[in-house]
């Protein structure tokens, strides 16, 4: 049964929607990190070699994120499922899509993390 006469509809497009604010900002806070990294590199606080292997993970992270973003909009969702259903299939689908492309376990942890988060928001109907 619906929360609040909230349909699961409605709770998944708000979910979907934060969720990828989320991502799309954790994604911003890769690049923010990365630039840090180059800046550290340019001051000479950061060897060359250490500031490419810090850079290379970052950009496979965010390269990871938006491989989630895009697979959020495609993502369909059963109408018969409870909410928590739907969060857990998609906390499986999402780890799945992360290792088959072989991204660092880091991404997963970020992502997971993230859907945790909104769902508590939208379950305890704060938004």
């Amino acid at each position: 049964m619906p929360e609040k006469g909230r349909t699961m509809k409605e709770k998944v497009s708000k979910f979907l929607k934060i969720l990828r604010i989320e991502l799309e900002d954790l994604e911003e806070d890769i690049n923010t990190l990365a630039a840090m990294t180059e800046e550290r590199r340019k001051e000479n606080t950061l060897s060359e070699y250490v500031s490419l292997e810090n850079i290379t993970v970052l950009k496979q992270e965010f390269f990871g994120i938006k491989e989630v973003v895009q697979n959020l909009e495609n993502y369909e969702v059963d109408p018969e499922m409870e909410f928590n259903d739907f969060v857990e299939t998609l906390v499986i689908k999402m780890k799945e899509v992360i290792h088959k492309a072989s991204y660092p376990d880091a991404v997963f942890i970020y992502v997971e993390r993230k859907i945790q988060k909104v769902a508590s928001y939208v379950t305890s109907n704060v938004i």
